[in-house]
């Protein structure tokens, strides 16, 4: 695994341009949770919505152009690859998010404990497992750029996330609370309606169940491994 994650870190699986953007949002988090230790979630949720592009750096795309050929062609197995380039399109995000949280605690934010092990951490991984794998098979970036547009289509439709709360612990709640918080986890920021007990669970073990698919999907991937000079 300690080769694949190195390759790729060499490499570069993000441009330099998405990198000094996220610096410049974890800067501001920082900032304004100095400010105002009650709004660490501004900071949180811009970190997020710019994981949603990070994670989406595309595998298959650059695979086929032969940018992985020295990994795919050795010794290493297509999932230890594949778990390895998601570990290091993750990385820039989830440092940021540890940036942001580490100024929050410094300061004495009480959203600090759900950041780094609570309902926000969770749409960390959520964030980061989806859109990684939508954007296997795409160009880097398409995955986030159509996780924007489902949730921009949800605003214009006035679409009641969370609802029914009322229903409690019943399956349909969880289910339906669930899936809401697979489309958009920015509802685990801030306040929020109550989330049925359970869903963060069963959202997360679906989240990590999809990654490991796409995992397990890239050793049968048909990628031409030929010299392309």
């Amino acid at each position: 695994m300690s080769g694949p994650v190195r390759y790729f870190a060499v490499v570069g699986l993000h441009p330099t341009y998405a990198l000094i953007a996220l610096a410049m949002i974890a800067l501001l988090g920082v900032v304004t949770v100095w400010l105002d230790a009650a709004e660490i979630d501004s900071g949180l949720g811009m970190v997020l919505f710019s994981q949603m592009f990070l994670a989406s750096t595309g595998f298959v795309v650059r695979a086929r152009q032969g940018h992985f050929d020295p990994l795919l062609t050795g010794r290493s197995r297509r999932t230890a690859v594949a778990a390895a380039h998601w570990l290091v399109s993750i990385a820039p995000g989830l440092a940021a998010w540890l940036t942001v949280s580490l100024a929050g605690w410094f300061v004495g934010s009480p959203a600090v404990t759900s950041a780094i092990a609570g309902s926000r951490a969770a749409g960390l991984l959520i964030v980061s497992t989806v859109a990684w794998a939508l954007g296997f098979a795409l160009p880097r970036g398409a995955a986030g750029m159509l996780w924007t547009s489902l949730l921009i289509l949800l605003v214009m439709q006035r679409a009641e996330l969370l609802a029914a709360a009322s229903e409690g612990g019943t399956i349909a709640a969880i289910v339906r609370h669930a899936a809401t918080l697979l489309v958009c986890p920015f509802v685990l920021l801030g306040r929020h309606p109550p989330v049925a007990p359970g869903a963060i669970a069963m959202a997360l073990v679906v989240s990590l169940m999809v990654l490991l698919a796409v995992w397990r999907r890239s050793r049968d991937l048909d990628i031409y491994l030929v010299d392309r000079s």
